[in-house]
């Protein structure tokens, strides 16, 4: 088998990840208002309330980085950026157009841990193939 290509891929494209995160947002609060008309009982509207943070704290935390680029150089993972750093992808939805990873440096202290990196076909059409393949080779 052969291994990954070598890739060096910008972050930062967010069309699809605009578009999702607002269609969920705007169905989440369609049906906590549907709830509340049909059940007036405020507690029952606060505790969706509360479920919800944790997918605020997912759209806040997982932005693109307009800054960085992500580079396999057949090895190991790099972000590439006004502070480089190594570390590990962990593959965590995969929309063919578009992929959710989360990022992992090796020793805590020496970069920040688990990013969110929302990378998408559009950025770089051309090499996208080859990214996903890099993300595959090293999933295994």
């Amino acid at each position: 088998m052969q291994a990954a290509p070598q890739v060096l891929y910008p972050l930062g494209s967010d069309r699809v990840w605009r578009l999702g995160a607002g269609l969920l947002l705007l169905c989440s609060l369609a049906f906590m208002a549907v709830v509340a008309v049909t059940h007036p009982d405020g507690r029952l509207v606060a505790a969706m309330g509360v479920l919800m943070l944790p997918g605020v704290w997912l759209l806040v935390n997982a932005r693109p980085r307009r800054d960085m680029q992500l580079a396999w150089d057949g090895e190991c993972w790099h972000l590439l950026g006004p502070r480089p750093f190594s570390g590990q992808l962990l593959l965590v939805l995969d929309l063919q157009q578009a992929l959710l990873l989360r990022w992992s440096p090796p020793f805590p202290e020496s970069a920040p841990d688990n990013l969110w990196l929302w990378i998408e076909k559009d950025a770089n059409p051309v090499i996208w193939m080859d990214v996903r393949r890099a993300v595959y080779w090293n999933a295994h």
